[in-house]
C-alpha cells in the first residue's frame, strides 16, 4: 500500500487472538496492546491509522475506550473497528454509539477480515487527503481574504477624501454598499474653476473585475478632469469611451465588452446652473416636491457599435434642490413582502420623500429602508447613491 504502509494498533486480553491477528495482517505495521489503559497511551503516542478494539476486557472495556479515544482531539479521528463474539444487535449498536466505524465478528473470518481493514484504511486515507486539501483550501481563501481586504483599503483611499467633499459640497451623503469586499461602484469628485464636477460609475460586473474597473475608470477621470481640466459633461463621456476603447484594443482582451454606466454633472454655483450627461445612468433632481429626471444615452463606456457623441443638458436649480446620482444596485434589490425589486419608482418616490430631510438623516433613511427591504435576501449588486443639496 506505498512506501509507507499502514499503521494498525491490535487491542486485544487474549494472546492467542493477537497472534492469530498478527499472522493475518503482516503486511502493515503493527503494535499490540492487552488493555484499553494502554490502547488509549499507545493511540496518544503514537497515532496509528486504524485500532482493532476487543470489547470484553479486564479494566476498562472496548466501548469505554472507544468513547475516551473519541473525547480526546488527537485521537478523535482514528477509525475504531470492535472485534466481538457479541453479535447481537444490541451490543452492535451500543459499539456504534460509542464511536466505532465497524466491527468483526469472533471467530475471525481471515478474508472478511482483510476486507473490512482495507475498507477502513482505505477511507481513513480519502478522509486524510481530504482534510488535507480542505486544510490548504483554507489557507489559499485566508491569503486571497487578506488579499481584497488590502485592495478594499487601496480602493476606498483611491475615493474623494471627506474633507475635500466637504470642501466642494458642503451639504452631501454618499451611501456606498459593495456587493462584496471590493465594489465596481465609485464616485469622483473634482473642482474646475468655479464649477463642480461630481461622477457616479458603475463598473460591470462586481467583486474584482468590478474593482480593477473602477480603479481604472477612475486613473482615466484624474486625467481627463483633474489634469486637462474638462468640465464639459458630454466630453468627459466622450474622452473617457475613447481612452477606454484605445486601452482595450492594445491588449489581448479586445473582445471585453464589459465597462462602465456613468452620470456625470457639472455644478456652477455661482449662476445656479448645472450641465448634465450620462451613460445608462440619469440625474435626479428634486425641488420644492417635485421631482425632475434628466435621461441618461444608452450608450455604456465601453467597446461597441454605438459611438456617437454624448448628449449634454443644462438646467437651472433653486439652492436647497436636491441632486442625486447612483448606480442601479438599490433599484434592482429584491426583497420586500413579495420578494420584488425596488424599482426605479420606488427610488423615486423615496427621493422626493427625504429630500426635505438633512443629508445625513437621508443617508440614514435610504440605508434603514434598503436593508428593510432586503431582509435576509442577498444583495444582489453593488449599490452607490450620492445626494446633494444645491447651492
Amino acid at each position: 500500500m506505498g512506501y509507507f504502509e499502514p499503521q494498525i494498533l491490535l487491542v486485544d486480553d487474549s494472546r492467542v487472538n493477537l497472534e492469530i491477528l498478527k499472522d493475518a495482517l503482516k503486511r502493515y505495521r503493527l503494535m499490540t496492546a492487552g488493555s484499553g489503559e494502554e490502547a488509549l497511551r499507545l493511540a496518544g503516542d503514537l497515532h496509528p491509522d486504524l485500532i482493532l478494539l476487543d470489547v470484553v476486557m479486564p479494566g476498562i472495556d472496548g466501548y469505554e475506550t472507544c468513547r475516551r479515544l473519541k473525547q480526546t482531539p488527537t485521537t478523535a479521528s482514528i477509525p475504531v473497528v470492535f472485534l466481538t463474539a457479541q453479535t447481537e444487535a444490541a451490543y452492535i449498536i451500543k459499539g456504534f454509539e460509542a464511536g466505532a466505524a465497524d466491527y468483526i465478528p469472533k471467530p475471525f473470518n481471515i478474508p472478511e477480515l482483510l476486507a473490512r481493514v482495507k475498507n477502513q484504511l482505505t477511507l481513513k486515507m480519502a478522509r486524510d487527503q481530504n482534510g488535507r486539501l480542505m486544510q490548504r483550501i483554507e489557507a489559499m481563501n485566508n491569503q486571497l481574504t487578506a488579499s481584497l481586504r488590502y485592495a478594499r483599503k487601496i480602493q476606498k483611499a483611491s475615493l474623494p477624501r471627506d474633507h475635500y467633499l466637504q470642501t466642494l459640497l458642503p451639504e452631501h451623503f454618499v451611501f456606498l454598499q459593495p456587493k462584496d469586499m471590493v465594489s465596481g461602484d465609485f464616485y469622483w469628485v473634482g473642482e474646475v474653476g468655479d464649477r463642480v464636477v461630481v461622477i457616479a460609475a458603475d463598473s460591470t460586473g462586481h467583486g474584482v473585475p468590478g474593482a480593477f474597473m473602477s480603479m481604472f475608470g477612475m486613473a482615466l477621470l484624474n486625467q481627463i478632469v483633474g489634469r486637462q481640466q474638462v468640465h464639459c459633461p458630454a466630453v468627459i463621456l466622450d474622452r473617457l469611451r475613447q481612452q477606454v476603447i484605445a486601452s482595450f484594443q492594445q491588449t489581448e482582451i479586445s473582445e471585453i465588452k464589459d465597462g462602465m454606466d456613468i452620470s456625470v454633472v457639472s455644478i456652477h454655483p455661482p449662476s445656479c446652473t448645472l450641465e448634465f450627461a450620462g451613460a445608462f445612468n440619469p440625474l435626479y433632481l428634486v425641488s420644492k416636491g417635485e421631482l425632475q429626471v434628466v435621461p441618461a444615452d444608452a450608450m455604456p463606456i465601453s467597446i461597441g457599435e454605438v459611438d456617437r457623441p454624448y448628449k449634454n443638458h443644462s438646467l437651472s436649480y433653486r439652492p436647497g434642490d436636491c441632486l442625486y446620482l447612483g448606480s442601479d444596485g438599490y433599484a434592482s434589490q429584491f426583497g420586500g413582502p413579495f420578494d420584488k425589486k425596488i424599482k426605479t419608482s420606488g427610488l423615486k418616490k423615496l427621493m422626493v420623500e427625504y429630500a426635505p430631510l438633512s443629508m445625513e438623516a437621508q443617508k440614514q433613511a435610504f440605508s434603514q429602508y434598503f436593508e428593510d427591504w432586503k431582509g435576509r435576501a442577498e444583495q444582489i449588486d453593488d449599490v452607490l447613491l450620492l445626494g446633494i443639496r444645491l447651492k
